[in-house]
């Protein structure tokens, strides 16, 4: 029988207006103790982040999106 290591995962998701309750998602972090890995892939949406919130700061959402990528690989 072979083992098996328990992996977990959060979403990440981009909430453009919190007054109006609207978010997409926009990454996957994936972590598992027993092999010490923790990884986050993302991807932004730039259309739909616009449709959600024309005024939306584009540039800033992906900084965070790389800062949550950057983060999990150990910077």
């Amino acid at each position: 029988m072979t083992e098996r290591d328990v992996f977990e995962y959060a979403l990440v998701r981009v909430v453009p207006r919190m007054e109006r309750g609207e978010c997409f998602n926009a990454g996957v972090i994936v972590y598992c103790r027993a092999r010490s890995y923790v990884a986050a892939r993302t991807h932004l949406d730039e259309a739909k982040l616009l449709a959600l919130d024309p005024g939306a700061d584009v540039a800033g959402v992906r900084a965070a999106l790389r800062g949550v990528e950057g983060v999990c690989a150990g910077g």
